[in-house]
């Protein structure tokens, strides 16, 4: 692979959400996408065996104002044997105006002797709508590759307009930590994060002229918090319906919410993440 390129620009013409730019490089390739009404799916396909020493993947996304997209890629991403050296992949997402953004890659595999670091930015505006997700395996579990690898890394950043929304980092080194004791995975294979990002409502500005803008700004807030809120709710409720098998946790950020949970089944995991991405979007 070396060092490959993928970017997509999203852009609302004629009812739909088309391709309004796209550039990418081998090993990356874009499937046709599927458009229902205003929404498209965009699936990204890595035409390789999987992550080898020195790859770099880099992939740029950007929504455009009025969009409604949803980007996947096409399978569990592997990481293979990198020996002395590493591989790793940047994601670097923008959304802007109402764009309804969703982008959720399948979950990566290490495997025995991986190095690897991903590092994903994005830039959303207050009045779009967002979800991102990661899902890591701790190793290939049926050759009995469980915390085989070397290094794992996992960083993400959301900034919604100039603030720093949302963060977290996630750190993989079974030489240093034992990752089946109490307070980490113990029996538990796949970790999974998703951010998610309810659009702002902006009040009347000709009350603005009025002197409430204070007393706008709260209630906007307020509304914000309320319906971060009720998701929380929903999220949780969902679970319990289905008896999700693992454990959960979600909770407020600074600016959005955040689910975290441990399965045992890849499935289990990308499927709730997939159900609480339509929450989202469907609202």
């Amino acid at each position: 692979m070396g060092s490959s390129t993928f970017r997509l620009a999203t852009a609302f013409r004629h009812g739909r959400t088309k391709i309004d730019d796209v550039y990418f490089e081998a090993p990356f390739k874009l499937m046709t996408p599927f458009t229902n009404g205003r929404h498209s799916d965009f699936i990204v396909m890595l035409a390789s065996p999987g992550f080898l020493k020195g790859d770099e993947a880099h992939i740029e996304i950007d929504f455009g104002p009025g969009t409604d997209s949803t980007i996947r890629t096409q399978s569990y991403e592997k990481v293979l044997d990198t020996a002395d050296g590493s591989a790793s992949r940047t994601i670097e997402l923008t959304a802007r105006g109402d764009a309804t953004a969703v982008f959720l890659p399948f979950p990566v595999i290490p495997f025995r002797g991986s190095t690897f670091s991903n590092l994903t930015t994005a830039h959303i505006a207050p009045e779009s709508t967002f979800v991102y997700a990661d899902v890591v395996t701790c190793g290939r579990v049926g050759m009995d590759e469980r915390w085989a690898m070397r290094r794992f890394t996992n960083r993400m950043r959301v900034y919604v307009g100039d603030r720093l929304a949302f963060a977290d980092r996630m750190l993989l080194e079974p030489d240093a930590f034992d990752y089946t004791g109490i307070g980490m995975w113990r029996e538990f294979t796949h970790c999974g994060v998703l951010y998610a990002h309810l659009p702002e409502t902006r009040e009347d500005d000709g009350m603005a002229s009025a002197g409430g803008t204070d007393s706008n700004s709260a209630n906007a807030e307020a509304a914000r918090i309320a319906a971060e809120d009720a998701l929380i709710d929903r999220i949780r409720s969902h679970a319990d319906a289905i008896g999700l098998v693992g454990e959960l946790g979600v909770s407020r950020a600074v600016n959005g919410v955040c689910v975290r949970l441990l399965t045992t089944r890849g499935d289990d995991a990308f499927d709730f993440i997939k159900d609480v991405a339509d929450m989202v979007t469907e609202g």
